[in-house]
């Protein structure tokens, strides 16, 4: 057996690339792995409600079937993973967190999930969301709320939050996720993991849409949350649209840009602290760290992004509104966010290709910054996780930063680079807590830089595997 871990709460091995090479030299078997995982759903599971739908009877035989097997050894065969719910599994219920789809049963895989069966990964169940993925909470009506590992008074985030909260306590190695503007990387932050945002297209979010679509949608991109840098580069593998050229390997001299603090998105100071200490240790190291940023308007960025991705999701409001009608929820009023969000909505397609044009005049800008600095550090978010709240609407939403509420939507513009813009982002912890509680940063890339910008989070990781939270 694999010599145990001490940071380690469950599970057999601590990440699961260490798993994987224990199932291949038979030291581990994948039911054991299993079990140790279903151990932690059983433990945790009231506490936090993570995993909202397990099919424990066809993971078992799909272990049992891999211990019996004695060839075609996939790069993740015997790992025990989970789904964010709003992906299709065929044959199981895809809800998005919807009372009345309660009973919509998926009739073939999302395109994620045919890449985890093929890679002969073990999938257990699926992780909790807000209703059509339309909150920085993870609570809905059908499944609760999902609690943060490390301390259940606190938020998990959203809309991945049951997926973070899964593999930060141990109920699943790898989740896959999504993220149109900080859904991978806010509950990553939030939960101590790793959370990857990848380049757009990088990952079809096939089977991944209430309105069963054909199209690819602009902005959205599905990516993994898992234990360690090397894990969320095993997954990238597997779920990849198309082969990846030669993998990036960190430069000799890497040189990293730091952002600039952001009047428009306010930072806790003792985050900000966290956060210079982390970049302060990289230069210890002799790497080569200074404040810049690209020569793009962070603001209106931030704008053209909430627009954007309104139209995007212009055909979801039906059923949203349809939803809030249901539970007799009020629509939030007197809101700058909140009319911004109806505009977007409303957009016609010739103001679309007008802010389509200028957002790619900022990705021209981008890609030259790119071209001095290897790696941006920026803030994961404004804060260690808040306090689970409830609120009647995402735009009424606020946290808490130096004693005063802001509202919660300002974080897109730290996740604005990533989402308008097309770029890889991925959220590590950086081993500070405050109150308590896991904070991150977030290292973003040129695009297509995927595999390189997770060399740099391996290296900057130091131990490259997090330990999970105990609450």
């Amino acid at each position: 057996m694999v010599s145990s871990h001490p940071n380690r709460a469950y599970g057999l091995c601590p990440d699961a690339v260490t798993l994987h090479a224990a199932i291949a030299g038979k030291e581990v078997s994948a039911r054991d792995a299993l079990e140790a995982c279903l151990a932690a759903i059983d433990d945790r599971n009231d506490a936090i409600n993570a995993v909202v739908y397990e099919d424990r009877a066809g993971a078992r035989a799909q272990a049992d079937a891999c211990d019996g097997a004695e060839d075609c050894f996939g790069p993740l065969q015997g790992v025990p993973v989970t789904i964010k719910e709003c992906f299709d599994w065929a044959g199981h219920p895809t809800t998005w967190g919807d009372p009345d789809r309660s009973n919509c049963i998926a009739e073939t895989d999302s395109h994620v999930v045919s890449r985890l069966k093929t890679a002969g990964a073990i999938i257990i169940g699926k992780t909790n969301i807000p209703p059509y993925l339309s909150d920085w909470e993870t609570a809905n009506p059908l499944f609760g709320q999902t609690r943060n590992p490390h301390d259940p008074s606190r938020s998990a985030g959203g809309s991945s939050g049951g997926s973070a909260a899964a593999v930060a306590s141990g109920m699943s190695y790898i989740d896959i996720g999504s993220d149109q503007g900080g859904s991978i990387r806010y509950p990553a932050h939030c939960c101590g993991v790793f959370g990857l945002k990848p380049s757009w297209g990088e990952i079809s979010l096939a089977g991944h849409s209430p309105l069963n679509e054909l199209r690819e949608p602009d902005i959205g991109a599905a990516g993994p949350l898992a234990r360690s840098a090397r894990d969320i580069a095993l997954a990238l593998s597997v779920l990849r649209s198309k082969p990846a050229s030669d993998k990036e390997s960190l430069p000799k001299k890497i040189k990293i840009a730091q952002l600039p603090t952001l009047s428009g998105c306010p930072i806790d100071t003792r985050y900000q602290q966290a956060f210079d200490r982390f970049t302060d240790r990289l230069r210890n190291t002799g790497t080569t760290v200074v404040q810049a940023q690209p020569d793009i308007d962070f603001e209106r960025a931030t704008e053209v992004m909430n627009l954007l991705v309104r139209a995007e999701t212009s055909r979801k409001t039906e059923l949203v509104a349809d939803y809030r009608v249901r539970q007799q929820l009020e629509p939030a009023t007197n809101n700058k966010l909140a009319e911004r969000n109806a505009k977007g909505t409303a957009l016609s397609h010739r103001d679309w290709l007008i802010l389509h044009e200028e957002r790619l005049e900022m990705c021209r800008k981008v890609a030259w910054f790119f071209e001095e600095f290897d790696v941006l550090l920026c803030p994961a978010s404004a804060g260690p996780a808040p306090r689970f709240r409830f609120a009647n609407d995402a735009a009424s939403r606020t946290v808490q930063v130096n004693g005063n509420d802001m509202p919660i939507l300002k974080l897109h513009m730290l996740y604005m680079l990533g989402s308008l813009l097309y770029l890889p982002a991925c959220v590590m912890p950086i081993g500070d807590r405050i109150e308590g509680m896991p904070v991150g940063v977030q290292l973003v890339g040129s695009f297509g830089s995927d595999d390189l910008l997770l060399a740099a989070a391996s290296a900057f990781n130091g131990s490259g595997v997090i330990q999970m939270g105990r609450g």
